[in-house]
């Protein structure tokens, strides 16, 4: 005779089974929300930690080549960012563990699906709400550097434009100078915002690149350049002149401006005059 099994048993195996496979799935939801909740905050702390590396080299460029100062509010920034970093993933799992793995989620009221919808934890929206007010403080402190450091970039581009333009005016004799300004004018429209490349970098080519601009100081402006060779207002307007491509003819140029050009032996050779 085969074996059988009373009612009762069966019922209180059926049971078991039922709560052995309700435990499996809660299980499974709480490491569903433990993930969802450690990828979110690593997402927020990626955010934070991309806007840090941007203060470190705005900051270190800032200081190295252009002598300037960050805002007093970047120390506060920066402990502020720390503080928020300073959870790790280690502790947002416990945290997690300890308030979900024990509550028994309904898998069957939760939108009848069940499929609960998974949900940050509280303790993980207030830390990912630190992060996000620390991430804010570092832009603004950001924002202000680059501010300054777009001030500097234009100042030097206006210097680095009069002596390239008077470079070509005296038809680039001095090579060494040409191409310190060819560099100086590719490191600031190419290299001095973009903080994914090499802050240190940066400043020790900045540096190399002003110290041989200080060097050549009679040829970073006309005003340099008039100082140096004793010129004449009327002589430099018509060394100008030729910087707008316009060919002088000897009614255009006085005799005095002629002979000052002629003792120039820099303007000697790159003035055209004409009949």
């Amino acid at each position: 005779m085969p074996n059988t099994q009373s009612l009762p048993n069966v019922v209180e195996a059926l049971e078991n089974k039922a709560k052995e496979h309700k435990q499996a799935e809660n299980t499974q939801f709480h490491v569903s929300v433990a993930r969802h909740n450690i990828r979110e905050v690593n997402r927020e702390l990626d955010k934070l930690i991309s806007s840090l590396r941007d203060l470190r080299y705005y900051k270190t460029v800032l200081e190295g080549a252009f002598d300037g100062s960050p805002p007093t509010m970047t120390g506060s920034a920066s402990q502020a960012a720390k503080k928020a970093i300073k959870t790790t993933q280690e502790d947002l799992l416990g945290n997690i563990q300890n308030n979900e793995m024990d509550d028994d989620v309904d898998l069957e009221e939760s939108g009848g699906s069940g499929n609960p919808e998974v949900q940050l934890t509280p303790e993980v929206e207030t830390q990912i709400g630190h992060i996000k007010s620390a991430k804010r403080q570092v832009n603004n402190v950001v924002d202000i550097i680059e501010s300054r450091l777009e001030s500097k970039r234009k100042d030097w581009s206006t210097k680095v434009g009069a002596a390239e333009e008077l470079q070509e005016i005296l038809g680039g004799k001095n090579g060494d100078f040409s191409r310190t300004l060819n560099h100086m004018h590719q490191l600031l429209t190419r290299e001095l915002m973009d903080p994914s490349g090499s802050a240190s970098n940066f400043v020790s080519q900045w540096n190399n690149a002003v110290s041989n601009w200080e060097e050549h100081q009679s040829l970073q402006s006309f005003d340099d350049f008039q100082a140096k060779h004793n010129l004449s207002d009327s002589t430099i307007e018509d060394v100008k002149t030729l910087s707008k491509s316009q060919k002088l003819t000897l009614a255009d140029v006085s005799l005095d401006s002629l002979k000052e050009m002629k003792r120039v032996d820099e303007l000697e050779s790159a003035v055209e005059l004409s009949l």
